[in-house]
């Protein structure tokens, strides 16, 4: 089995920038399980020319990440 990455992006909607971007989650793969687990706020960024964006992740977003995580994808 290969290690997961230690950075990875995910596709989530921008609430920002209202369009669908990808996303870097702003926790380690670690605490992001611990964060699922105990149905935690998710917290994610995606860089714009001007700034960045940052929003929590929403329940099906969530629940997605969660599932690439128990799979090893990401």
């Amino acid at each position: 089995m290969t290690e997961p990455k230690a950075h990875f992006t995910l596709q989530s909607h921008c609430s920002i920038c209202n369009k669908k971007v990808s996303a870097t989650p702003m926790l380690n793969r670690d605490d992001l399980v611990s964060a699922l687990q105990r149905g935690l706020d998710v917290r994610v960024m995606h860089a714009t020319a001007e700034n960045e964006h940052r929003w929590s992740l929403d329940d099906q977003d969530k629940q997605h990440l969660g599932d690439a995580l128990a799979k090893h994808l990401v």
